[in-house]
């Protein structure tokens, strides 16, 4: 009997690799899906991380006497409001002070600088001259490629008025008649499952929440801890450096170290001071994260490993990118609490 369950399972498995491997044959497919994810995921789910981020706002409005449809309008009047201040504001400085950091990279990589006399005494002992040149020029490729990510990150968010419409429209629904989709949701259950589907349902918006305002928080925190650091140290153009920690911060564990690239480029032509200088303050701040913001902030909401997050992360990028790596962790969540009340109400059922 246990032969034919692992002959059983060795099949699936098979069979499973099997589908994938025709699936990765089929590349019509996998325009379409890029297209579809474009088109309607990629605007979903930025929609549904604006609508917990505004949610308990909503939430006061309603509970004022507010109709939902006004809730909802005054709730995104404010967000719109905050940003465009926020864009006012800021937009201007840190647009200068893009402007002027790929030239300064530039600068960095062509010019004589304190690395090239450590660089000149080992060579004295090892021959890394070819090192070093396949170095500058993986560096020089990549701050080439973060370059024109960042160009054409600009000019979509410029041309792309259809996206930001469909947003606000998708936000808009959401505020304003969000609180139906779980009646309605549950009235399309089978009776007997409507138990399940209710905790489940009531469980993943209570860890959705927490999840995009902590995660809202910690990366704010670690924006402004870090600005604060390059100020202290001497890093330049900190608030646009300090700004890239902010967005990158959404993604968990990854995007506090791929927004250190930079800066540490930086340092690197500022010399061996810096470099340490930079080291402290990295440090200093990645321990106030794990051991105070995130603690303070997240809690323990989300119930996962660490090293969990960290295999999610790194697998999403690698197959969608940054959006794929910001929802990955709470669509984990959202399995995980499914997949735990299922396995309770089996035995439950069994049980009875």
């Amino acid at each position: 009997m246990s032969n034919n369950k692992i002959l059983k399972t060795l099949i699936s498995i098979a069979l499973l690799f099997l589908i994938i491997l025709l699936f990765s044959k089929l590349h019509y497919i996998h325009n379409v899906l890029v297209i579809i994810f474009k088109a309607f995921f990629a605007p979903l789910i930025i929609a549904v991380f604006f609508f917990y981020l505004l949610k308990p706002l909503n939430d006061i409005f309603i509970k004022k006497g507010l109709k939902h449809s006004i809730a909802a309008s005054l709730s995104l009047s404010i967000a719109i409001f905050i940003f465009l201040g926020a864009a006012s504001i800021f937009g201007g400085y840190i647009i200068k002070e893009f402007k002027e950091i790929p030239k300064e990279l530039t600068d960095i990589i062509n010019k004589e600088n304190p690395i090239n006399g450590i660089i000149n005494k080992l060579t004295k002992y090892i021959d890394i001259t070819k090192f070093y040149k396949e170095f500058t020029n993986i560096t020089k490729g990549y701050l080439q490629a973060i370059g024109s990510t960042f160009l054409l990150g600009i000019k979509l968010a410029t041309n792309t008025f259809s996206n930001l419409f469909l947003i606000l429209v998708i936000l808009f629904y959401l505020l304003m008649d969000g609180y139906k989709f779980k009646d309605a949701f549950l009235t399309l259950t089978p009776q007997k499952y409507r138990e399940l589907a209710s905790t489940t349902l009531s469980q993943s918006d209570g860890v959705l929440t927490s999840y995009v305002i902590g995660q809202s928080g910690v990366a704010l925190s670690l924006a402004i801890m870090i600005f604060i650091g390059y100020k202290i140290i001497g890093i330049p153009d900190a608030l646009l450096l300090s700004s890239i920690t902010f967005v990158l911060g959404f993604i968990p564990f990854v995007g506090f170290f791929i927004s250190m690239i930079i800066p540490s480029i930086i340092a690197i032509s500022m010399g061996l001071s810096m470099i340490i200088k930079l080291a402290i303050t990295f440090l200093i701040v990645q321990t106030l994260k794990g051991r105070v913001v995130v603690p303070a902030i997240m809690g323990s909401a989300m119930k996962i490993h660490p090293l969990t997050d960290i295999f999610l992360v790194i697998g999403a990028v690698a197959i969608g990118g940054p959006l794929a790596a910001f929802a990955a962790v709470p669509i984990y969540a959202v399995l995980k609490i499914f997949l735990v009340n299922l396995h309770k109400y089996n035995l439950t059922k069994k049980i009875s």
